[in-house]
């Protein structure tokens, strides 16, 4: 039996939990009414959130925005709100896994797909969405286990023989992993990272088959840079420097934030001793890539050949800040320091 005194410590918990409740509430309120963030993406989304709170779909757009500009927790918390108002949208438990993927909570993004799999235990969408994140989180074996049951659902889903051959891949199994790819192909000629794939497995096991494969990579989606990309390495690695400028200077014109094709069109130069070229190159990449500390690093390499130490040292540094890891960086920024 609960006696007075007892009653009125419950009583004042039971006030301190609701107290609480409200304040994580309030909070949640607080993510989507009357927030002006100067984001004209995010303010548009939140104007009609707060025209609309009861709606699932405007928080779910909102979160898209957010996943899109790696505001990852904030992206959670208006999925959370989504979910909350319709649990039954499996787009949403999608979304959610990778915002949890990406931040780095994986068991928060496997337990959401866990959930949606509960709901539609037979929805090929996401089996393969769970497949993938196992794949991602190196589970091989389950990954394989999802993606035989896709496969028994549907067998001429080509995207399933993709990550089946993905999985395969990973665990060394080339000739598997070539005839899921093939299979993959087979049902679906547009899957260009198939294609690719199968080259990058032919040119290291030295068939000259893999230019076949690069070159229907690009017949299947003319438009991939990765693609054009994929050609050009493979055509330089085999002596045609001309061709695979050509592809880079096209990449380049294509897209100017396509960053390798700067990097390996310098090293191209490099090895013709088109130093000035090269440099060029170079200095492109660190200029539409700031992050890439290749850029820094094979600048600085031009300019000490040019006798310019200080200018070499400034990138060396800048390289080393983005990567310290890189051994090569390390080795001449400490070379050239001593030699100071």
């Amino acid at each position: 039996m609960i006696t007075t005194k007892e009653f009125s410590k419950f009583s004042l918990y039971a006030l301190f939990c609701i107290f609480i409740i409200c304040m994580i509430g309030c909070k949640n309120d607080s993510v989507s009414k009357d927030e002006i963030t100067g984001d004209p993406d995010i303010d548009g989304a939140t104007a009609e959130i707060n025209n609309d709170p009861q709606n699932a779909d405007k928080y779910y757009q909102r979160a898209k925005i957010f996943y899109n500009k790696g505001t990852y927790d904030r992206s959670i918390l208006d999925l959370q709100k989504a979910m909350s108002i319709d649990s039954l949208n499996p787009d949403y438990y999608h979304l959610i896994s990778d915002a949890y993927l990406d931040y780095y909570n994986s068991k928060e993004a496997m337990n959401a797909m866990y959930k949606v799999l509960t709901l539609y235990p037979e929805r090929i969408p996401s089996l393969l969405k769970m497949a993938e994140l196992k794949y991602i989180l190196e589970d091989y074996d389950g990954s394989i286990l999802n993606i035989n049951e896709v496969i028994r659902l549907d067998r001429q889903n080509a995207e399933a023989y993709f990550m089946l051959g993905m999985n395969f891949k990973a665990l060394n199994d080339m000739e598997r992993a070539i005839n899921a790819f093939q299979t993959a192909v087979e049902m679906d000629s547009g899957l260009t990272d198939a294609w690719i794939t199968l080259g990058e497995i032919f040119e290291e096991k030295k068939d000259p088959k893999a230019i076949k494969y690069f070159d229907s990579a690009i017949l299947s989606d003319p438009k991939s840079m990765q693609a054009l990309h994929a050609k050009a390495f493979y055509i330089q690695n085999h002596g045609d420097i001309a061709g695979a400028q050509m592809i880079y200077r096209n990449i380049i014109t294509t897209d100017k934030t396509y960053s390798d094709a700067y990097l390996n069109s310098g090293l191209l130069y490099m090895e013709m001793d088109s130093i000035d070229r090269a440099f060029e190159q170079f200095d492109l990449l660190a200029g539409i890539d700031p992050t890439n500390y290749m850029g820094f690093y094979m600048r600085g390499v031009v300019y000490e050949k040019k006798g310019n130490k200080v200018a070499a040292l400034k990138d060396y540094q800048s390289a080393y800040n983005l990567n310290s890891k890189d051994k090569k960086v390390e080795e001449a920024l400490t070379a050239l320091k001593n030699n100071n």
